[in-house]
This record gives structure tokens, C-alpha cells and sequence, in this order.
């Protein structure tokens, strides 16, 4: 009797601990940058446009400037960027010898850290950033450390405000 519990226990409990969790979904940076206080600290799946981080442009607007709807990126251990470079590279090189606009379009799974608080104010209230940000000087209001990059895909947008010809290489 107590046999035949256990392994019912067992059969109910094993395949619980090793099935992975259902995928979440994926999340644009809009969606993602309306509330960054809700995902600190948590595995989030989102898509952007890699360009010094991870960008989009959003059709949220705030009063005194820019939506923050960009994210730091930073590697963790064993992370392969290679793919991710390959293609800033054929892009870069395209870019420089056409003067065509692009975008790299990239899911990024990982970590979400921010200095984001919840603001009566909402999203715009710059004042909720606190000091410290992430990336150069400190200016991303938040930073994923990324376990993995999927999905890349180039796409020709002659609208883009992303120029990838005059990318910068060197020490400032």
C-alpha cells in the first residue's frame, strides 16, 4: 500500500520537476519598458532591434523626451555572441557600401535588472530612475544579462533611425 503511494506520488511529482516551464511568450521592448519595476529580477523573453543594447522605437511619447524603451545587454558566463556579431558585421559592411538603412531584429532571453521604482507618474517620471543606470555613463534605465540570443533576423528599413555605417569602435 504505502509502495503503490509512493510510486503514484513519484509519478506525479518527476515529471512536474523535470518538464521544462511554459514558454512565457515573447515581449517587445515597448511592452516590456512600460513597466520595468514589474519584471526586476526575473527571466524575461524579448525582441528588439540590437543596436547599442536592445532598442524600438515605441509609439508611447513623454512630455520631456524619449520613452525609455532600451535596454543594456551583458553577457553571462559561456554566452556566444558570434552570431549576434556575424550580422552586425554583414550589416555594418552592407550599410557602409549601399547607404541602405537596417535593422537587427534579435530575441534575447535572460535576467532583467533595473533601477526603474514604480512612479504614481508612470513610466515618464525620470525621477523614479533613481542614480546609477546601466551601460555608458550609466544611462540605461535597465540591463539584461542575457543566457541567450535566438531568432536574428535582418530587415531593410529605409525609415530606420538606427545607422549602422557610422558605428562607433574605438576607446573615447
Amino acid at each position: 500500500m504505502v509502495r503503490s503511494g509512493v510510486v503514484f506520488l513519484l509519478t506525479i511529482l518527476i515529471p512536474s520537476v523535470i518538464m521544462p516551464a511554459p514558454d512565457a511568450g515573447v515581449t517587445s521592448v515597448c511592452e516590456l519598458s512600460k513597466d520595468l519595476f514589474a519584471f526586476q529580477d526575473k527571466v524575461v523573453t524579448v525582441r528588439g532591434i540590437f543596436y547599442y543594447g536592445l532598442r524600438q522605437q515605441c509609439p508611447q511619447k513623454c512630455t520631456d523626451g524619449l520613452w525609455p524603451s532600451f535596454i543594456d545587454l551583458k553577457g553571462a558566463n559561456g554566452l556566444s555572441w558570434a552570431d549576434l556579431a556575424k550580422a552586425l558585421r554583414e550589416v555594418e559592411s552592407e550599410a557602409k557600401a549601399t547607404g541602405k538603412r537596417f535593422e537587427i531584429w534579435v530575441t534575447v532571453v535572460g535576467r532583467l535588472q533595473t533601477i526603474v521604482r514604480p512612479s504614481p507618474l508612470g513610466t515618464c517620471d525620470r525621477k523614479s530612475w533613481q542614480l546609477g543606470g546601466y551601460g555608458h555613463l550609466g544611462a540605461f534605465p535597465s540591463q539584461i544579462t542575457v543566457e541567450s540570443f535566438r531568432d536574428i533576423e535582418i530587415r531593410v528599413n529605409k525609415n530606420s533611425p538606427y545607422d549602422y555605417a557610422n558605428m562607433y569602435h574605438g576607446a573615447l
